[in-house]
């Protein structure tokens, strides 16, 4: 039985969609990746959330059937976030108590001023 382009096409979007979503999910648990335990615990659970996303996006939207291009789709747009987009945003996210801490100092400095 074929699948009608529209309906791939809605498929491969919803997956590209599921795929960023895990991975965000994982980088969400980063924080509680400290010791060997918690890791443990964290890297369990998000393998927990990926297998009932995946066993709910194959009944759901692929009727049955996990198709080679969701996956595929999937595993691109999660290694997309975490190798390319995610490491700029922590990036950028560390510089931001810095440039909070530099707007106060220049704020006090310029109220001292204005006193």
């Amino acid at each position: 039985m074929e699948l009608p382009v529209a309906l791939q096409l809605r498929e491969l979007e919803l997956a590209l969609v599921l795929g960023l979503g895990l991975a965000w999910s994982f980088e969400l648990l980063r924080p509680l990746r400290r010791g060997r335990l918690s890791a443990a615990l964290a890297d369990g659970l998000w393998c927990v959330l990926l297998l009932l996303s995946l066993l709910g996006f194959a009944l759901w939207v692929g009727r049955g059937r996990l198709r080679l291009f969701a996956a595929a789709a999937m595993g691109l747009s999660g290694g997309l976030w975490l190798g390319l987009i995610s490491p700029i945003l922590r990036r950028f996210a560390g510089k931001i108590p810095h440039l909070v801490g530099r707007r106060e100092k220049n704020g006090k400095i310029l109220e001292k001023l204005g006193k």
